[in-house]
């Protein structure tokens, strides 16, 4: 039967965490595309300027200053924002932090406080649907115009149902002339527990969490060789679907525990128009338009290539960035393009792409031409044609500088991909198992992370409940070399997964919504 790609524990993570019942939002794809720009105009901080990673004040101690904003453009009769992550605002239904939360009521004209306090905590008691609970609210008026609000949670979310729920509607207020505010601007929150990174030794006896995200961000890849930054990201509108949401991203930097916020899509293989732009840390970014203010930083490089993108990924020591370039609607034999990063250089090998572009079995989106370099190849996977699944397999040679075929051992069926040791001596194929080269050394098909200077892999099993317990994980280690697996943490929660290990290779790195230390 053929085998699907792997699907990263981030989708699996979102689903789990926010309610039993609830399906997580598919993938998004790795177009250029960028996020839904602000329906409503106001003044936005600079795209880099975020809050303290921490907790909101008591509201005893709790004294907002004003928040710059354009009444004068509003069309709506308010908008409530939440102050953390002003692109989550009315009207939506979203996921936010279990701490205490700000939201900004924004009003076309001014109101009746009174009115709006009375209202406003009217809808925040609907407990009609059991997960439906009524916060706690704090109320202080900056003038006439704007509200702030402290909402504070009344019970903490049960990592093992269905995550508590609260609504903020100013529907029904009055404003000071006595006209009655519209319905259908309400913001929905779902509070959820945001999962943290934690380093964990390899005996599982030292545990330290090294991040502090109040907000409910995912982690999707480690970015860099150094393990120092890491791609997150988040959703802006949360249902029990299936649906396509576009995600909000940003950069954590695990040294100086910061998180940097981009108002735009950020990918590790880019697919989209030749100018673009390479972050040195390991992503990519569409040119954002005019007037979008990006954060400064020292490691981004524009580029600006001829044709249409149909894959770009970074070489291994990230002085290089390969791409699958030709005209737009080229769906195979594409060239290979090498761009040196630190002269401007490119070399082409025209045509060296052999095969048709992948589409996405899940939903028929096409997907980007993926380089996987471990600085010795750069291995890249493509279709016989349009509508088959056999693959056609090859790989670039750093020293010959010619592209070679490539045969690993995998059924041409079934995707090709793998992660393999630092030195190249064991590969971990996703729908093939454990390999010393060609010989096989175990039914181990899962992903997992290579602790970096050794022959180790590190990753997650899953333990049915019994009776009425929920289901657990499990972190191993598998010893290729011993061909030893053991167990260094047990009784762990579904959100949990391991994304990476320290450069030293004395630590793991794994994300929890629970607090390992307890």
């Amino acid at each position: 039967m053929r085998l699907l790609r792997f699907i990263p524990w981030g989708w699996l993570f979102l689903a789990v965490v926010l309610s039993a019942a609830a399906c997580s939002p598919g993938p998004v794809s790795t177009g250029p595309g960028g996020i839904e720009s602000p329906s409503v105009p106001h003044v936005p901080p600079p795209a880099n300027a975020v809050p303290p990673l921490s907790q909101p004040a008591a509201p005893a101690e709790w004294h907002p200053e004003e928040v710059i904003f354009v009444y004068d453009e509003m069309k709506e009769d308010v908008r409530i924002q939440l102050d953390e992550e002003p692109q989550l605002h009315s009207p939506i239904r979203t996921v936010v932090g279990n701490t205490p939360q700000s939201y900004s009521f924004f009003f076309r004209e001014p109101m009746d406080r009174a009115s709006v306090e009375a209202v406003v905590r009217q809808h925040a008691k609907d407990t009609s649907q059991i997960h439906y609970v009524e916060p706690s609210l704090a109320f202080h008026w900056v003038h006439d115009r704007q509200l702030r609000l402290l909402v504070t949670l009344a019970r903490q979310p049960n990592l093992n149902q269905a995550s508590p729920e609260y609504w903020l509607n100013a529907a029904g207020a009055k404003t000071q002339k006595g006209r009655v505010i519209a319905d259908n601007l309400d913001f929905r929150a779902v509070a959820v527990v945001p999962s943290q990174i934690w380093q964990v030794s390899l005996d599982g006896a030292q545990l330290k969490k090294v991040s502090g995200f109040p907000a409910p961000y995912m982690v999707s890849t480690i970015l860099d060789n150094e393990r120092r930054y890491v791609l997150m990201y988040r959703y802006k509108q949360y249902c029990e679907c299936d649906a396509h949401h576009i995600p909000l991203y940003a950069i954590y930097d695990l040294d100086k525990n910061s998180l940097t916020r981009y108002p735009f899509e950020l990918t590790v293989n880019y697919r989209g128009e030749g100018t673009f732009v390479a972050d040195r840390r390991g992503f990519f970014y569409a040119q954002p338009q005019e007037g979008v203010s990006v954060p400064e930083n020292e490691w981004a490089v524009p580029i600006k290539v001829n044709g249409f993108v149909h894959g770009a990924s970074f070489s291994h020591n990230r002085h290089y960035v390969l791409l699958a370039t030709g005209p737009t609607q080229q769906k195979q034999d594409l060239d290979l393009l090498l761009v040196n990063l630190e002269t401007g250089a490119q070399t082409r090998l025209p045509g060296a792409v052999k095969g048709t572009i992948p589409t996405s079995e899940a939903d028929g989106l096409t997907l980007p031409v993926t380089f996987m370099d471990d600085g010795r190849y750069a291995t890249f996977i493509m279709r016989k044609s349009a509508d088959s699944l056999l693959e056609i397999r090859q790989r670039y040679d750093w020293k010959t500088e010619k592209v070679i075929p490539w045969n690993p051992p995998v059924a041409e069926d079934s995707w090709a991909g793998y992660d393999q040791s630092d030195d190249g001596k064991y590969q971990m194929y996703f729908n093939g198992g454990l390999y010393q080269g060609k010989d096989k050394v175990g039914e181990l098909d899962r992903s997992g992370v290579w602790v970096p200077g050794t022959h180790l892999l590190a990753y997650v099993n899953w333990q049915e409940g019994k009776a009425d317990s929920p289901a657990t994980q499990s972190l191993h280690i598998f010893d290729a070399d011993l061909r030893q697996e053991s167990v260094i943490l047990e009784g762990l929660s579904i959100g949990f997964g391991v994304i990476g290990a320290s450069q030293d290779g004395k630590w793991l790195l794994v994300h929890s919504e629970r607090d390992l230390a307890n």
